[in-house]
């Protein structure tokens, strides 16, 4: 990497030194399974965490994470000043048992591989890593830094949610360590919920009595048909089908029948809309004698753009341009934990996500991550860790400029 003017040369030159201690520590924990519900990869991820934590010389809490499988850690890093930093990524993967075995951490074409490579367990590295030069450098002449590892994000972050939105509360600035598509940051990412329709009909002999019947298979057919077009691209929202269930013997006319759909969003309004269409479509029955029941399970919140986020993205620009390089700011698709940390209509924290690796194949065997970008992003977190105002506070706008009154709804509504 070239050395422009302008940068801190010191730090380019440790953080690309670190490159090789990042990929021994990423390939420990590439070589663990630890998908949401399997607990004992989740207790060896944790155990190991919770000993580099130490190290670092924080102060560390578990927590469960119920009804997930593993336990929530706290490391507290003291420091100066009342400007506090939160830094928080999961530890789970979407893959099963033996995955880390069959598909064991490699590298070659300047990429590296492996179950969660990129997702999330480059942003665990990401966050000890930068630690360990912010220690360096900087001793305890930095704002108190709190580090979250959760669970379970994988599955919606069931038993962290709340824990996070309070840590999120105590914080100026949170940094979310979700891998970036580009070698840039996230701005604002979606909400989650999931739509549930239930059918009930009535069961009956396939071949000798089959009128008698009420095939609730095919009533949810007609409504997965008359409600495939819910989505909405110009506000944003996603709506798709995506588990469907019925029947157990083929000679049985289907009593229930069950479907699935992903919803995801932007604006919090959108979920009355999709709400009342789904509800006057269910209304009206294809077969009669069928009902239909819906389910709006709400999953994540939205983390939305406002403006002291914005600030923080024009402050990672800033850090960027001392190494000539462009850093945009995307909205992503998924949602990620940063929705939880969003606290709508206060003054603080500023939220920023996608600090961790350059990667993509997320979820897939394709799953990679970048080599090239690691010193720039390792560069990117230490200088925004220096660069953090030791007391003040980010201004963020209130009233219409966020939908604050309803992403409060929606949060009120995750943690009953």
């Amino acid at each position: 990497m070239a050395r422009p003017v302008g940068v801190d040369a010191a730090l380019l030159q440790q953080s690309q030194a670190r490159v090789p201690p990042f990929l021994a520590e990423l390939d420990r924990l590439v070589s663990i399974d630890s998908g949401s519900a399997q607990r004992q990869g989740l207790e060896r991820m944790a155990a190991h965490l919770e000993q580099r934590l130490r190290r670092l010389g924080a102060r560390v809490e578990r927590h469960p994470a119920r009804p997930g499988g593993g336990d929530i850690l706290v490391g507290h890093l003291p420091g100066r000043g009342d400007r506090s930093v939160l830094l928080m990524v999961h530890t789970d993967t979407v893959f099963a048992e033996g995955e880390a075995r069959r598909r064991p951490f490699r590298i070659a074409a300047g990429r590296a591989r492996g179950p969660g490579v990129a997702d999330a367990k480059g942003g665990v590295v990401m966050i000890l890593q930068a630690l360990e030069l912010l220690r360096a450098r900087q001793g305890p002449n930095h704002a108190p830094i709190t580090v979250l590892f959760n669970p379970d994000e994988e599955i919606g972050s069931p038993g962290s949610a709340r824990l996070i939105a309070e840590q999120a509360r105590r914080h100026a600035v949170v940094l979310s360590f979700e891998p970036s598509p580009q070698n840039g940051v996230i701005d604002s990412t979606k909400g989650i919920a999931l739509l549930n329709l239930a059918v009930q009909g009535r069961s009956a002999h396939a071949g000798a009595d089959p009128d008698s019947g009420r095939n609730a298979a095919v009533e949810l057919a007609h409504q997965v048909v008359a409600l495939q077009s819910l989505g909405d691209p110009a506000r944003g929202t996603t709506v798709n089908w995506t588990v469907l269930r019925s029947g157990e013997r083929p000679n049985v006319i289907p009593a229930e029948a069950s479907a699935t759909a992903d919803m995801r969003y932007s604006d919090p309004a959108e979920l009355e809309r999709v709400r009342q269409q789904v509800q006057g479509s269910i209304g009206r029955p294809h077969i009669a004698g069928t009902t239909t029941t819906l389910a709006l399970k709400l999953r994540r919140p939205p983390f939305p753009r406002n403006p002291a986020s914005e600030a923080l993205v024009r402050q990672a620009e800033a850090i960027f341009r001392e190494l000539q390089l462009p850093l945009p700011a995307i909205t992503m698709g998924f949602g990620t934990d940063a929705g939880h940390a969003f606290q709508p209509g206060s003054a603080s924290p500023a939220v920023l996500e996608g600090l961790g690796v350059v990667g993509g194949g997320l979820h897939s065997p394709e799953e990679w991550m970048d080599l090239g970008s690691l010193p720039a992003r390792l560069y990117l977190v230490v200088r925004l860790l220096e660069t953090v105002p030791l007391s003040g506070s980010l201004h963020r706008a209130s009233g219409d400029d966020l939908p604050t009154g309803k992403v409060r709804e929606i949060r009120d509504a995750l943690y009953r």
